[in-house]
């Protein structure tokens, strides 16, 4: 690998999914690796908590509706936890109601986004949160 190569290696942000259905979490992925992110995949909450720990992404793109674990409680925990507090999150759900959005910003989300969306979406609330 050369100098540049390695130099553009450290400077791809990591963004965490957690998603539990398999097909959204790919397409996720594949878009933000097709946009230069450096992407990690979870399928429950408390594998995405634990990672969250282990790997200090720059951001995590969270799912409300987890198999495990309600995505605001990890959320919450994300952001109460002394090594993970200062990473963003953005909520990601088909959920559309008042009450969840602000339960999200209430538990420390950064952005919500609901699904569908546009993958241009997607890219700018992660550019916002992460400049």
């Amino acid at each position: 690998m050369t100098d540049m190569a390695i130099q553009e290696h450290r400077d791809r942000k990591r963004v965490l999914v957690v998603e539990d259905d398999f097909d959204m979490n790919e397409l996720v992925c594949l878009m933000l690796d097709d946009a230069g992110y450096e992407t990690m995949q979870a399928f429950c909450g408390g594998d995405g908590l634990r990672m969250a720990n282990e790997y200090r992404p720059d951001l995590v793109l969270l799912d409300i509706m987890l198999p495990d674990q309600n995505g605001i409680d990890i959320c919450r925990s994300i952001t109460a936890g002394e090594r993970t507090q200062k990473i963003p999150v953005i909520i990601m759900t088909c959920r559309n109601d008042l009450t969840t959005k602000l339960s999200s910003y209430v538990s420390g989300a950064k952005r919500y986004i609901t699904k569908p969306f546009e993958e241009t979406s997607l890219l700018t609330e992660l550019e916002r949160t992460l400049s």
